[in-house]
């Protein structure tokens, strides 16, 4: 019984082999399949095709120039990115706009914008990075437009807060009492430029964006 088991499973783990190699067939193999046939018949003999040889010949010469411009395609592919990384990184050093909100303190002075859809009224809530409310600015009413709201760094009770991020949730209510629609932009000095896992990314401080999150570049 147990031999039988043994000699039943050892053909299907061929056959399944065999298969899957049969199924793999690259130029190389397509080219020894060519040759080994242009060796066993002749083409223009009693019974044979030309055309189908003819047929073969031209998927052959197909499939390697797709191949060699997938090669191209790929090496033009990496010469690309490295020059568009080699252009980013020249934005070491300059002023950005990005989309985002919060206050990167430093020397007890910070400041984000916010542009507003229409007039509101407009309150600051700033916290740390444990999530822990430190200030609430009322900044009062705002006219519609961009407009840059600065931070002196302090708390509620009047102490320095110490340098770094801080997250901000921004409340707009319009003139009728409904939530005005903003868009809030930090304005930062990029000091360092990252790649990783695909993506670009700017860090100033404590902070890092995304170069899709810039919004406007400056000297």
């Amino acid at each position: 019984m147990q031999t039988g088991m043994i000699t039943t499973t050892t053909p299907t783990t061929i056959s399944t082999s065999t298969t899957a190699a049969k199924n793999a067939l690259d130029k190389d193999g397509f080219l020894k399949l060519l040759v080994a046939q242009l060796q066993n018949q002749d083409p223009t003999g009693a019974g044979q095709d030309p055309n189908q040889m003819v047929q073969q010949l031209t998927s052959f010469s197909s499939l390697e120039q797709a191949q060699q411009t997938n090669s191209l395609l790929t090496g033009l592919q990496t010469q690309t990115a490295g020059l568009f990384q080699a252009q980013t990184a020249g934005l070491v050093g300059k002023t950005v706009k990005v989309d985002g909100s919060g206050f990167n303190l430093k020397a007890g002075a910070a400041s984000m914008n916010i542009e507003l859809g229409a007039a509101a009224n407009v309150t600051l809530t700033v916290k740390d990075a444990n999530g822990q409310i430190v200030a609430t600015l009322p900044q009062g009413h705002l006219n519609r437009g961009l407009t840059a709201m600065a931070w002196d760094g302090k708390d509620a009770s009047g102490n320095v807060l110490p340098d770094g991020p801080y997250k901000v949730e921004v409340t707009a209510t319009a003139d009728d009492g409904k939530p005005a629609v903003f868009r809030t932009s930090l304005s930062m000095k990029v000091d360092a430029v990252t790649f990783s896992n695909g993506g670009i990314y700017l860090a100033s401080g404590g902070n890092v964006f995304s170069l899709s999150d810039v919004l406007e570049i400056t000297a």
